[in-house]
This record gives structure tokens, C-alpha cells and sequence, in this order.
């Protein structure tokens, strides 16, 4: 009984202690191809909240749009019409990245409104934050060229959303209480051996 109490808390113990690392773990291999349903490429915002002097970019995955297709846009907010975006069509493989940057006296909400083979509507929200327009070192008005997107900021890889979470220190004390009770329980059925 007591040999059984005692694996029971070590490996409690061990559980407690090993599972923040495991449920951070990013998975090494991508999903198996032999997957039934084809996946939806991804839309990233980058950057979805800015100062009126910074740029947000709008990344659409491969395959979101028809091969070099010219995507309509739209944007709506304060100010709208003096906003500036560059990279509206598509590449040789259906993806899109789209630079947005907000008039220099822009402030709120923009939606940035995409048509073409799919439809899809990017929310920014433009803040007065640390620089103020007056120091802004762009002209609204000009809107860069073709080629000119800001470059994707990932890896490539396969990574886990950071959500802000932590490992809260009572699940990390009980894993210790445990792995130090099981330990107790192990010495204790040690020491009873050795007097019988």
C-alpha cells in the first residue's frame, strides 16, 4: 500500500511539474498530408494597433486569392481618402501583403476592405500615441511602390499564439509537495524494511 501511495505522489509530482513545459511545446511536424479537408489560408494583421506615423501590413496566405489577381481595396475611417496602401495584387501564388498607412492627422478605426475572388475586412485602429503628426516623416499621399512590402516578421515555422498566460505558482508548489511527499513515502517504506 504504502509503495503504491508512493508512485501515485511521485508521479503526480512529475506530472504537475512537466506540464507547463509540454503545454508550450510548439509540435515539430506539420500536419500529416493525408488530411480529408484542405485548409483555409490565413490572414495575419501585423501590427493591428499604431501611431498615425507607424504602418500596419495585411498578409494573405497562398492560395487566398487567383494567381496575380488585381484585389480591389477600400479603406474607411477619419480621414480616409489621405491614407496610403501598397501591394494590391496578388503574387504568382495567390498571397497578398498589403502595407496601410494612416493619414498623418488619422485617428480611430479604419476598416481596410479587400475585394476580388475572396472578401475579407481588416480592422486597424490608429492611436495619437508618442509622435505627434506634426513630427510625422511621411506624405500620406504618397503611396509606395510595387515591391516595396514590409517584409513577414515570422520564422516560417510552426509557433504557438502568445496568449500572456503563466504557470501559476500554486500548480508548480503542489507539483513540489507532491514529488517531496512521494519521496517522504519512498524513505519512510525504506526505513521499515530495513527494521522488519
Amino acid at each position: 500500500m504504502l509503495k503504491k501511495l508512493a508512485a501515485i505522489s511521485l508521479t503526480a509530482g512529475a506530472l504537475v511539474l512537466i506540464a507547463p513545459t509540454v503545454a508550450t511545446a510548439a509540435p515539430s511536424v506539420p500536419a500529416a498530408a493525408s488530411d480529408s479537408y484542405a485548409e483555409t489560408p490565413g490572414v495575419r494583421v501585423n501590427d493591428p494597433i499604431i501611431d498615425s506615423c507607424e504602418v500596419s501590413t495585411i498578409v494573405f496566405g497562398a492560395g487566398y486569392f487567383l494567381p496575380s489577381e488585381n484585389v480591389g481595396v477600400s479603406i474607411s475611417g477619419a480621414n480616409a481618402a489621405d491614407a496610403a496602401v501598397s501591394g494590391n495584387t496578388a503574387g504568382a501564388d495567390g498571397g497578398l501583403t498589403l502595407t496601410f498607412r494612416p493619414p498623418a492627422d488619422g485617428q480611430g478605426s479604419y476598416g481596410v476592405a479587400f475585394s476580388g475572388s475572396r472578401s475579407y475586412t481588416a480592422t486597424i485602429t490608429v492611436s495619437q500615441g508618442h509622435d505627434a503628426a506634426a513630427s510625422c516623416d511621411h506624405d500620406p499621399s504618397v503611396v509606395a511602390g510595387a515591391g516595396t512590402e514590409l517584409p513577414l516578421t515570422g520564422s516560417g515555422t510552426i509557433e504557438l499564439a502568445l496568449t500572456g498566460g503563466s504557470v501559476s505558482p500554486w500548480v508548480l508548489g503542489g507539483g513540489a509537495v507532491a514529488l517531496v511527499a512521494g519521496g517522504a513515502l519512498v524513505a519512510a517504506g525504506a526505513a521499515r524494511r530495513k527494521r522488519a
